[in-house]
């Protein structure tokens, strides 16, 4: 049980803190969601660590992280690009939003995502166009995506 809690906290930490791409821009919200998405999603069938994600409109959702009786809550909205489906994930940092992005999979019950490799671009984004050709450019290297892991539906 401890090893499926650190794996859990990891993902949480993976989620607000990890090395993924952040932005003060995010990518376009102007897809609908990704039903298969829906759900609980965690390492073992348990109610103690999982990951819920809830429908909260036409294209975006709630992610709830929980931990144990701690439960986080972030708001996160999908965008595909080139065939690659990109979580934008907004989180409120001291008044400022701030957007991280995941490529994810869902496939078999099982959901699969990895951050978006910070290394590839050292300075701050000027704008969402920037942000767009960036992906755009990028999302097809061998290192574009790091540090992958794998929830199954619970």
């Amino acid at each position: 049980m401890n090893t499926v809690k650190n794996i859990l906290g990891c993902l949480a930490f993976l989620l607000l803190m990890g090395c993924t791409i952040e932005s003060e821009f995010g990518l376009p919200n102007d897809e609908n969601i990704n039903p298969e998405l829906i759900g609980e999603w965690g390492i073992t069938n348990n109610d103690v660590e999982k990951i819920t994600i809830q429908k909260t409109s036409d294209t975006t959702y709630k992610l709830a992280i929980k931990d144990g009786k701690e439960i986080e809550e972030l708001q996160g909205y999908q965008k595909t690009i080139k065939g690659v489906s990109i979580m934008n994930v907004k989180t409120e940092n001291r008044g400022k939003t701030i957007y991280t992005f995941y490529g994810f999979t869902v496939q078999d019950n099982t959901l699969t995502f990895s951050e978006v490799n910070d290394k590839l671009h050292k300075k701050e984004f000027t704008s969402e166009s920037e942000l767009i050709s960036f992906f755009e450019n990028n999302i097809e290297r061998e290192d574009f995506f790091i540090n992958q892991n794998q929830l199954k539906r619970i």
